[in-house]
């Protein structure tokens, strides 16, 4: 199974899809705090729907795509084709590609005499139930805030483009220096700029990192500084905002930022009750998941002996957070509830059975 830190490219050569060659996933046993266990999966997944699914996990959508375009026009029968060219086909659509998503439904068509799946118009995203979920458009910072966060402000950078709500957790973050703030000053700037709203999880915590970190008449961690007022800006806190502007220019001598009127930070919604009272959404994009996003669904999960997860506006899941995602089913198993998932896109269902997910939970594949 290609590594969740460093997935391979595209395989160079695919002569055929072997879907007759059997292997298990081999399963490992740890039981350290943080950590998740692979299991062995009921059904044999074929290295280029594990390949795919870990790449697009980890955000390399091309790279993804090359495997699958590279499998189907290798050719090869059975269900797991069909996996595999279910795969291309959301993919195709979670990237925009109409195009080609067309132009590949009229080879399969031709190929397997048989209906394609039909392209299907993204809905407008809107600050509604899911987000109470930590599963739109979720970012979560852990340890430093310097250098090395660079793949997670990346992550941030992107979902905040696309999306017009973003969560992001900072409970977890033990330091910070100026280049991480300028870093993650450029994102929140971005954000306000394409009117992605921040719903922010231990901004407190990341002000007191903030403060500790500089010192007033030293003319030293500018961004650090500048990543304070903002965040203060973004949380509509005005007198701390005025009191650090107030000794930014005492300290830089030259004249602070302006506090400006923004709408104040939108609140989580709760979930609707009437709707389905046993269904919990999961939605948009999860990244580097911290310990509460799943501490909802634990919370929901509480006294019932089934829950339904509906993942139907989820779109992507890396492998960490899917990991934590694991590790909480097992814990919802160990209780005694019973979980189904269901309407996962094929690439995060794919994704839960190289995790060994449905083993802990009942996973219905969306109908291709």
């Amino acid at each position: 199974m290609p590594s969740p830190e460093s997935p391979p490219a595209a395989q160079e050569e695919l002569e055929s899809l072997d879907f007759t060659a059997h292997g298990a996933i081999e399963a490992h046993e740890d039981d350290s705090p943080g950590q998740f266990v692979i299991r062995e999966s009921s059904a044999t997944l074929h290295p280029v729907v594990e390949e795919a699914a870990i790449l697009f996990a980890n955000d390399q959508d091309e790279a993804a795509l090359s495997t699958l375009e590279v499998a189907v026009a290798a050719g090869g029968e059975g269900a797991e084709a069909d996996q595999v060219w279910a795969m291309l086909f959301d993919l195709y659509q979670l990237m925009g590609k109409r195009e080609l998503f067309d132009n590949r439904a009229l080879e399969y068509s031709m190929k397997y005499e048989k209906s394609p799946p039909t392209w299907v118009e993204p809905a407008p995203q809107t600050l509604g139930p899911a987000l109470t979920t930590g599963g739109t458009a979720f970012v979560a910072f852990t340890g430093a805030l310097g250098e090395s966060a660079e793949k997670t402000v990346r992550q941030l950078e992107k979902i905040v483009a696309g999306n017009p709500v973003a969560r992001v957790e900072f409970g977890k973050l033990q330091s910070v220096d100026a280049i991480g703030a300028g870093m993650l000053l450029k994102a929140m700037q971005a954000a306000r700029k394409s009117k992605c709203e921040l719903v922010m999880s231990g901004a407190e915590k990341l002000a007191e990192l903030l403060k500790s970190s500089i010192e007033v008449g030293r003319q030293e961690n500018e961004p650090v500084w500048m990543l304070l007022l903002e965040l203060y800006q973004h949380m509509a806190q005005q007198d701390p905002f005025e009191e650090w502007a107030v000794n930014y220019a005492i300290t830089f001598e030259v004249s602070p930022p302006s506090w400006e009127n923004r709408p104040p930070p939108k609140q989580p919604m709760t979930v609707a009750g009437d709707a389905n009272p046993d269904t919990f959404p999961l939605a948009g994009e999860m990244y580097s998941a911290g310990s509460d996003a799943f501490r909802q669904l634990v919370d929901f999960s509480t006294g019932r002996e089934n829950v339904l997860i509906d993942c139907s506006a989820l779109k992507r899941m890396d492998f960490v957070s899917a990991g934590l995602f694991l590790n909480t089913l097992t814990n919802l198993q160990i209780t005694g509830c019973s979980v189904t998932i269901r309407n996962p896109n094929q690439l995060i269902f794919a994704l839960f059975g190289v995790l060994g997910i449905n083993q802990v939970a009942h996973v219905e594949r969306r109908k291709f």
